[in-house]
């Protein structure tokens, strides 16, 4: 038992005897003692009063105890730097504190610190070593002492209070690129320019306004954003409303523009905020714009929006542009290698093709790496049909060869793809000195392939899309024959879902193109037929499916059913959306022994890349997939339900902000 304790014992027993005796004389002697009584609330008092001067004489002494320990000076220097010291016992009764708790009136000596200190049980048990906690209207950080009953505090409020302050002032910078404006506006007359003006880029300024931001154009399709990070949250919650207001101020005016996005803050350095909101506008835009990008510097990449698929550039000025610099990047080669993603089907390999011809029309020599990788069966099976016309015009080799004729000069073309862990040939993409992409997918973040060209078009219905415009820009002709421009076509095919999603107007006259050159649509149309097997296989699958949200399906094959193709996971996917009420479908199932894939297929009303990009894939706003290791059907499937729900809600309240 401490002093205090045994001061207050003290008080109970003279409080108690006094009692005792006062109600004996009251009841067992029959009379009055009015003066004895008088008399007892005298040395009641005085004894009450002795105690408590007791316990103030104890205090000092507390407090000379500290002074002889520390110093004068040192016991004043913990008060002016607002730190204190408790210590406590078995039963975590307060025994002895500093004085700063007394110059602040905070009374601890003596009760239980868990009741003092709300919350601080995490320290007791060994949870954390320190942490803040509120005593008093004020925040304390406390650490506890390693072996013993010694807590070490030190008041942060004014601390906490600074940066806030300084984070809420934080400079955030902004761009803000209105996606088509230049190509809109071009083929309007003058009223309907001043109406886009007006109803569009007028309002993005105002949105800006109304956020407190400095809002100032710097192109006819540009904004630059310079506001604090207190306001830039505001607009965080409100998950930038003004992407559906351009949307549906352009659905009004008949016009396809939309609203992309980039900010960067997390740094006083002005110049790394401005490179890195170009960066990220740059990638929000080979995502297909429509969305926002945000990054806290050293953070992972935030996205909002993208609650549509990638509007048709109507201008060809890029395609022209990359033509051109693919031509230079070429005719510097010494040689040429092309490489698809895995599992490459007839839009990878068609790409190959593609890229092959444009070189070899350029007078250098190319090698398309599909020895030895694993192709999709219908691909392969058509290669393989004519394979002696394939090779007569075009040279076939392995990884391990291209890495022997590789050189610094050489250039590495990565088609249908963006990203090392999707490679085909990663041994060789990470030795190559130079490297182009040409991909038509939505990228997740930055690309991890160090690339000296990247011409990324999400929405091109395909890589044989991007690659056909690149050959009708070259400056030499490019020779297809009937086998190349039938294969070509056939993964436009494929990748639209026989032209029933992301298809364009480019898209069709790359089909007229590639039909001018020979692409045969029956002989497509019989390499995509399915076979007895396939058929069966796509019934087994969707007998496991089932609808959520009335919208949407999921079908997850058990891994007592038997392991399927990446490729048919990703067709049986494509076939469910033939099902009435059906907008988006997702396909789980067991590709080898140790991995699942899951496929998602839409039909352009879900964004199946946003809700799989939850679960770490990636690919188009209406098709997207990943694969995993070491984990269960089960357990994909429950990551895909929480997944849609996170999505769902997301959607509910974009809608709630615009309806606003």
């Amino acid at each position: 038992m401490n002093r205090t304790d045994k001061y207050k014992f003290y008080a109970l027993a003279v409080f108690l005897i006094q009692t005792i005796i006062l109600v004996v004389m009251q009841f067992v002697f029959k009379k009055e003692f009015s003066l004895l009584a008088a008399i007892f609330t005298v040395v009641d008092a005085i004894g009450v009063g002795l105690i408590i001067f007791a316990y103030e004489n104890e205090r000092k002494r507390r407090v000379m105890d500290t002074t002889r320990v520390l110093g004068v000076d040192a016991k004043d220097a913990m008060v002016y730097a607002e730190m204190g010291i408790i210590s406590y016992d078995d039963d975590y009764i307060v025994t002895w504190a500093s004085e700063l708790f007394d110059t602040r009136d905070i009374k601890l000596i003596g009760e239980k610190i868990t009741r003092a200190i709300p919350g601080i049980e995490i320290l007791l048990n060994g949870e954390t070593d320190k942490d803040v906690f509120l005593i008093d209207h004020r925040e304390y950080e406390i650490k506890k002492a390693n072996g013993s009953q010694t807590l070490f505090v030190k008041d942060v409020t004014e601390l906490k209070n600074t940066l806030s302050t300084y984070n809420n002032e934080r400079t955030v910078l902004g761009l803000i690129y209105l996606d088509n404006y230049d190509e809109t506006v071009q083929y309007e007359d003058e009223q309907k320019i001043a109406r886009i003006n007006t109803n569009i880029r007028q309002k993005v300024v105002e949105w800006g306004t109304r956020y407190g931001a400095v809002v100032r154009r710097v192109r006819s399709d540009r904004f630059s954003v310079v506001i604090n990070d207190a306001d830039f949250r505001h607009m965080v919650r409100d998950r930038f409303s003004i992407l559906e207001e351009v949307k549906a101020e352009a659905e009004a005016l008949d016009v396809a523009i939309s609203a992309s996005m980039a900010f960067a803050y997390g740094t006083s350095d002005l110049s790394v905020l401005d490179n890195t909101t170009s960066d990220l506008l740059e990638l929000v835009l080979s995502r297909g714009g429509d969305q926002v990008a945000v990054r806290e510097i050293g953070q992972e990449i935030k996205f909002f929006g993208a609650s549509s698929e990638a509007s048709e550039k109507t201008s060809k000025v890029k395609a022209r542009v990359m033509a051109q610099t693919l031509r230079g990047i070429i005719r510097e080669a010494d040689n040429i290698f092309v490489v698809p993603h895995k599992e490459a089907d007839f839009d990878a390999v068609g790409s190959c093709l593609g890229v092959s011809r444009i070189a070899q029309a350029l007078g250098k020599g190319v090698n398309i790496v599909l020895e030895g990788i694993r192709i999709e069966n219908s691909a392969r099976a058509v290669l393989e049909d004519n394979y002696d016309e394939l090779e007569s015009r075009h040279n076939i080799i392995s990884e391990t060869d291209a890495i022997d004729l590789l050189t610094r000069k050489s250039v590495v073309i990565v088609v249908d793809h963006h990203s090392s862990d999707l490679t085909s040939a990663p041994d060789l993409v990470a030795r190559a000195n130079k490297i182009a992409i040409i991909d038509h997918h939505r990228r997740k973040t930055e690309t991890n392939i160090r690339a000296m060209m990247i011409y990324n078009e999400p929405s091109s219905s395909s890589a044989v899309e991007l690659i056909s415009e690149l050959i009708q820009y070259m400056p030499v002709d490019v020779e297809l024959d009937r086998f190349e421009a039938t294969y070509m076509y056939t993964g436009i095919v494929v990748d639209t879902d026989n032209f029933r999603s992301r298809c364009s107007g480019r898209s069709f006259e790359v089909c007229a193109f590639l039909r001018k050159n020979g692409a045969d649509i029956t002989v497509a149309n019989e390499w995509l037929k399915d076979s007895i097997e396939e058929f069966e296989t796509k019934t087994k699958v969707l007998k496991y499916s089932r609808i959520i949200n009335n919208n949407m399906m999921i079908a997850a094959l058990p891994e007592s059913d038997g392991i399927i193709t990446r490729t048919m996971v990703a067709q049986v996917a494509n076939s469910a959306l033939s099902i009435k009420g059906v907008e988006a479908a997702f396909v789980i199932a067991k590709i080898d022994e140790e991995t699942v894939a899951l496929s998602g297929r839409s039909n352009g009303s879900v964004n199946v890349q946003l809700i799989l990009e939850k679960l770490g894939g990636g690919g188009h706003f209406a098709a997207a997939g990943l694969q995993r290791t070491n984990t269960t059907v089960r357990a994909v499937n429950e990551e895909l339900l929480n997944a849609i729900s996170e999505y769902l809600e997301g959607e509910s309240n974009n809608e709630n902000h615009t309806s606003k």
